[in-house]
């Protein structure tokens, strides 16, 4: 990667992409720069807002057919744009900070999706954009999906051992997070997605989504730690297949392995926090 110098990228404009290894043989050549991408149009799965969008893409190439998903920034606040002119190795767009919070997770030995490209151009004259792809999680399902399809398919008592499986295996996910004290901030259950290919549930058969709100917080922790649970709890509330019980058990887990002071205490700031997520949804 190069950002060339002040002048340049003030005045003229600096670009870089990165392709991973595995799949630059897939992209087709019209995708190989940084502008092609950001202004790439596709329709599938599209949705825009607020200066950044998200779309399914893809691509065909000799190496056969690669589905991504494509995040893209065009609009960026003055603070990031100042930021990337000055010192533009930081992570100033969401892309390179996002790529950044994914191989941070995935050294935990959390499985999160695969990074397949990333770019960015800084200027000119205080312009900022960026762009990530991430390979598209085959098979899979997010969990507030995934629950009701086994709940419909499977007999009571291969469901129950599913959900225990399930639980355990997200507990150790959050665990692993907040231990490091690294916190999601949108804990949601459709950000965990579950590969519906196979019968067992180990840890890897779960991959944690959309990490481009992570960050690690050790002064107060308690007050991410609600943020994050309570995000989690509230939305179980109207899940086909999710019991109470279910939620006692993610609880009990995750303090224990977590080994929380005052834990009776920290979750009535949790079910507090919920419950106005819950209200705030409803009204």
């Amino acid at each position: 990667m190069t950002h060339g110098s002040l002048w340049d990228r003030l005045v003229k404009g600096t670009s870089w992409t990165w392709f991973s290894d595995r799949h630059r043989a897939s992209f087709p050549a019209e995708l190989c720069e940084n502008e092609r991408v950001m202004s790439l149009e596709t329709r599938d799965r599209f949705h825009a807002k607020q200066g950044r969008s998200t779309a399914r893409v893809v691509l065909h190439s000799g190496e056969g057919p690669l589905a991504v998903y494509l995040k893209r920034h065009y609009e960026l606040p003055w603070k990031a744009r100042l930021g990337a002119i000055l010192h533009p190795g930081g992570r100033h767009t969401p892309a390179s900070a996002e790529w950044a919070h994914l191989e941070r997770v995935r050294f935990l030995g959390i499985d999160v999706p695969e990074v397949v490209a990333a770019g960015e151009r800084i200027g000119p004259w205080g312009t900022l954009n960026s762009f990530l792809m991430v390979a598209e999680l085959t098979g899979c399902l997010p969990l507030n999906e995934a629950i009701p399809e086994l709940a419909a398919s499977l007999d009571d008592q291969a469901f129950r051992k599913t959900k225990r499986d399930l639980i355990d295996a997200m507990a150790t996910i959050v665990t692993r997070l907040h231990q490091s004290y690294l916190f999601h901030k949108d804990l949601y259950l459709c950000h965990f997605y579950l590969d519906m290919r196979f019968d067992a549930v180990p840890d890897a058969r779960l991959t944690l989504i959309d990490l481009h709100r992570l960050g690690e917080h050790r002064w107060w922790p308690d007050r991410w730690r609600w943020k994050d649970l309570a995000q989690l709890l509230f939305s179980t509330h109207g899940v086909a297949g999710i019991t109470d019980q279910d939620r006692a058990r993610f609880w009990i887990l995750y303090r224990r392995r977590m080994k929380l002071a005052r834990p009776n205490w920290q979750k009535q700031m949790i079910q507090m926090k919920a419950a106005r997520y819950l209200a705030h949804n409803s009204g």
